[in-house]
């Protein structure tokens, strides 16, 4: 009884560390609002038609930044009833809503709104289909959903179209993929493209495919330029969590259900894939990031949740403090 005790002492699920966690989330968004990072919005040449009409909705700071944080909390919202549906992390833990909610909160370059902010629904959704769809080729409409949700995406965010393939290799890997799927999957690309080619015949203007295609062939590599030395720390930091992380599902092979590392597996294998577009386009690169946070969230909240020890409440505030300290040198900077 004691040991129990003990342990749920320092289980980081608490209520006193998450009101704790929340409160710094909420603080850093009061800095990024003092210090107006993000406002305005970006509206370049290399954005989508229609993010660059929703940026002149958000001419206010206040309303953009509010605005903003409730698009975060609404996805990080999502992304915990993901984790209750699917049954990704034991027990009942906030730790997904948590994890993305603070690693999106001391990142100012989240700050106010970026397109990903948007179409991070749309990934959702999609997730949501696949999952929903675990060895149930049958599942035709879900995966006509999800194609569906994944390229209307699109829209604000051109390269959710180079997801695409990583969903067929989730369908593989949760054995729904057989011909009648794959043709669903086709058929649910081929809708939405239609619509949009009717809408664009109604307006006579293609803009929206032009925008599309220019968006996707601009690709920078990270390490194609040398004066990007700076650039290549986030990569590096990335990478090196990929690595913690395969080697943690890679341990779990005493895990009791199959369909729990399933769904891991193909977490990390959106996170590597996301990883490697982000290579690609690095002046994107914050888009990507956001992206890669779903499935990193995840996949950290399984790792922390159920260990209430010493050494996991210590990684957990470490984690915390780095972050936010690199959040404060990145404010310093900018001011």
């Amino acid at each position: 009884m004691g040991i129990h005790k003990q342990k749920k002492r320092w289980d980081i699920s608490t209520l006193p560390n998450v009101l704790f966690t929340l409160l710094v989330c909420v603080v850093c968004w009061i800095l990024g609002y003092q210090n107006r990072i993000g406002f305005p919005l970006e509206n370049s040449d290399k954005v989508t038609i229609l993010w660059d009409i929703v940026c002149g909705f958000f001419t206010d700071r206040d309303y953009t930044y509010f605005v903003g944080f409730v698009l975060l909390v609404l996805s990080a919202a999502l992304i915990q009833r993901f984790n209750f549906r699917f049954v990704i992390c034991r027990g009942k833990t906030v730790l997904p809503f948590l994890f993305f909610l603070f690693l999106n909160s001391v990142n100012p370059d989240f700050f106010p709104i970026r397109p990903v902010s948007i179409a991070i629904f749309p990934i959702l959704f999609t997730l949501f289909e696949l999952f929903g769809s675990y060895q149930n080729p049958t599942a035709v409409s879900k995966i006509f959903n999800m194609m569906f949700f994944l390229c209307a995406g699109s829209l604000f965010f051109p390269f959710m179209l180079w997801f695409i393939p990583v969903f067929w290799i989730g369908m593989y890997q949760f054995r729904i993929l057989d011909m009648r799927s794959f043709l669903a999957s086709l058929l649910g690309i081929f809708t939405f493209f239609l619509l949009l080619s009717g809408w664009s015949i109604w307006k006579h203007d293609w803009a929206v495919f032009a925008n599309i295609a220019d968006c996707l062939s601009d690709y920078r590599m990270v390490f194609a330029n040398k004066s990007l030395y700076v650039d290549w720390i986030k990569p590096l930091c990335f990478f090196i969590v990929m690595l913690v992380l395969f080697f943690y599902i890679s341990s779990q092979e005493n895990e009791q259900s199959i369909r729990t590392r399933q769904f891991l597996t193909f977490l990390f294998l959106f996170c590597l894939y996301t990883f490697i577009l982000f290579l690609f386009y690095t002046h994107t690169f914050a888009d990507f990031e956001m992206m890669f946070y779903l499935p990193a969230s995840l996949l950290a909240a399984y790792s922390f949740s159920g260990k209430g020890g010493v050494i996991s409440f210590i990684i957990y505030y470490v984690i915390l403090i780095v972050l936010i300290a690199f959040l404060l040198m990145r404010l310093w900077n900018f001011l």
